[in-house]
């Protein structure tokens, strides 16, 4: 064998020699997030955005990121948490079936979700055992969307931690820069920014830097000034005062103050107040809840050279009996802020500091950890102020700590934690005035997160995934018809159609993963519906009918399976998701038991990879990882002794 051909077999992972034994690889974006829209607590399932690459058996994390209550009034108490609520509310889950965007569980919801707030669905990559080759990370997190900001990996025996995972300044968002220009946005010395809350536009004098976000939604008209967000840091008031840290278990640390100021000169003594610590609202195996690292606040800006709040730090959770540490490191820690446009992007050169973003969680659900693990959740620095100018604006205050935790009665003595809070900024060395340099004119660090062991996963052990029985079906029948396969089904009367939103017809190749041939809306016309499913497929093909009635219960009819004589003796049936980004799904149909030859090429006809598989009579399913290759057209070819076939797929980027 050339041995080209052997150095591209270790992209089959039982083949690779010089990884552990039978362990695939990982690297780069490895989960798929989907926004939940609807929860039906009676049918046990969600409705997504798009369910597009979920399927029967797929391991998913349901996680409500935001849905605290917080205080409202300009006082004091403007931030402080009332009502917990969903928010940090996550479970694991397997998914039973896939209708539409409908989503069944096959466990029991342990929680309640509020759609209204973002609750999102993780896919999650289950291996045997997996190595992190290359790094891995998340999309980072969208408060738009209400996706991302999250690594969860599971693994049957180990994970091999030889590259980082890395979710540093993916979590929770630090309050964007406004600029509020003079004129019209003047600041008077006799005039009193003190406001906990400031909407935008500005009101005159009245202005002030976001707040960063938190678990609780921003409240229309009242997302500026000093006053907290939750565990969003406040942003820093009129004039030119710094922006608070964010928190998570720690609490962040305050915003600065402008000071140095003449009598008669814009004062500037309100900067923002610090996110809280959630400390006592999870992180405890009664209270199981986990949160990402809050967003610092903003610093106030006229002059166009603040800076914004830093973000926190994103969620890592590794399940798995074994971590092996290879040299890889666990990050989620939040980021200090930035301004490219600054001569120092660090620092703010004559308007309000930023605050740091709190640092994420990192979750250790292992039995045994071995090697050196290393694990960092800290918050982000507050940035410096004042840089070149002859004034002592105020600095950002720093992040608070997050939260590395880990199964079992004993923190693991292979794990080296990090979860400090984040340095407070002072006024810049390089200040003009020499009498403000090094101050931090009330910036406070933040406060040190924590490292505990007793962490246990939440999941229900009560399984709902049996088909329901209905008394609607009259009959549902199928057969051979051309080069595909004609359906039939019926109701004992077209009345009950009309109780109908929708039928869907599933197929499925091996019983276990059904996919959406056609949707048909119910119908008080006609108690008989008929479609005819094209696909060229040989052997025993499955389908069953699934619907959804008017008040969103789900059912399902017996699986019916479809013969058609075998042939050829060797054939492609499926390839999915065609286009593919991360790992391609390959469903094979072989009229016996044999070895064949699997092999990948691009377009130009180039042997990317060649290894053996084991065919069943009947249909094989393969999983390949297909991460590293470049965007664009390749060919899979199998060999047997009868044959050769050949099926193209597209490989997005």
């Amino acid at each position: 064998m050339k041995a080209a051909t052997l150095i591209v077999m270790v992209l089959v992972c039982s083949l690779c020699s010089s990884l552990p034994a039978r362990a695939q690889t990982a690297s780069g974006v490895i989960n798929t997030y989907y926004a939940v829209t609807l929860v039906t607590t009676s049918a046990n399932s969600m409705t997504v955005d798009n369910a597009a690459g979920l399927s029967p058996g797929q391991r998913v994390l349901i996680i409500q990121v935001k849905g605290a209550t917080i205080g409202s009034t300009n006082a004091s108490t403007f931030g402080n948490i009332t009502a917990i609520n969903g928010a940090g509310n996550y479970e694991f889950n397997t998914i039973c079936t896939v209708t539409g965007n409908v989503v069944v569980f096959k466990e029991t919801l342990l929680n309640a979700y509020d759609p209204a707030e973002p609750v999102q669905l993780v896919a999650i990559p289950s291996y045997n055992s997996v190595v992190i080759s290359g790094a891995v990370t998340a999309s980072p997190w969208d408060p738009t969307t209400g996706k991302g900001g999250i690594v969860a990996i599971e693994a049957a025996d180990t994970i091999y931690l030889n590259a980082d995972i890395n979710v540093v300044g993916q979590g929770l968002q630090g309050g964007s820069l406004v600029n509020y220009p003079i004129p019209p946005y003047n600041c008077e010395w006799f005039i009193t920014v003190n406001n906990y809350y400031l909407p935008l536009p500005a009101n005159g004098y009245y202005t002030g830097g976001m707040k960063g976000e938190g678990i609780a939604d921003y409240i229309l008209n009242e997302e500026y000034g000093m006053g907290k967000q939750a565990n969003g840091g406040g942003g820093g008031n009129n004039n030119n005062t710094g922006g608070a840290g964010g928190g998570n278990y720690g609490a962040g640390g305050a915003g600065g103050q402008r000071a140095g100021e003449s009598e008669f000169d814009c004062q500037g003594a309100y900067p923002g107040i610090a996110g809280v610590s959630l400390a006592t609202y999870g992180y405890t195996p009664a209270a199981n809840r986990i949160f990402f690292g809050g967003g610092g606040g903003s610093g106030h800006e006229n002059n166009g050279v603040g800076l914004p709040g830093g973000n926190g730090g994103g969620i890592i959770i590794l399940s798995a009996p074994v971590v092996v540490g290879g040299g890889g490191q666990l990050l989620a820690s939040g980021v200090a802020p930035l301004n490219s446009t600054n001569t120092d992007p660090t620092q703010a050169e004559g308007d309000g500091g930023g605050g740091g973003g709190a640092g994420g969680a990192v979750i250790l659900n292992a039995t045994t950890v071995t090697g050196a693990v290393t694990a960092i959740a800290s918050g982000g620095n507050g940035s410096d102020a004042s840089n070149l100018v002859d004034d002592c604006t105020g600095p950002g205050g720093g992040g608070g700590g997050g939260v590395v935790w880990t199964a079992g009665t004993n923190f693991p003595g292979a794990v080296t934690a990090t979860v400090t809070g984040g340095s407070n900024g002072v006024v810049s060395a390089g200040n003009t005035k020499v009498a403000c340099r090094g101050l931090a004119n009330g910036a406070l660090p933040g406060n040190a997160g924590i490292s505990q062991s007793g962490y246990t996963a939440p999941e229900s052990t009560v399984n709902t995934c049996v088909p329901l029985a209905t008394s609607l079906l009259k009959y549902f029948t199928g057969s051979p018809a051309d080069q595909g396969f004609r359906l039939s089904w019926g109701l004992y009367s077209p009345q009950e159609g009309a109780s109908i939103k929708s039928f869907f017809l599933e197929r499925s190749v091996n019983q276990v993963q059904f996919d959406t041939v056609m949707i048909i809306a119910g119908s008080a016309d006609s108690a008989t519906y008929r479609y005819t499913d094209n696909s060229a497929l040989s052997g025993t093909v499955f389908y069953r009918l699934v619907w959804i009635d008017k008040q969103g219960l789900v059912s399902y009819s017996r699986i019916l399976a479809v013969d058609r004589p075998l042939s050829p003796a060797i054939d492609f049936i499926r390839l999915q998701p065609n286009p593919a980004i991360d790992q391609l799904s390959v469903t094979l149909f072989s009229a016996k038991q044999e070895t064949a030859n699997l092999r990948l090429f691009n377009a130009q006809g180039q042997l990317l990879a060649s290894y053996p598989v084991n065919l069943f009579v009947g249909t094989t399913s393969l999983l390949l990882p297909v991460n590293t290759l470049s965007a664009a057209t390749y060919f899979l070819v199998i060999e047997t002794e009868d044959g050769r076939r050949v099926k193209s797929f597209i490989k997005r980027p």
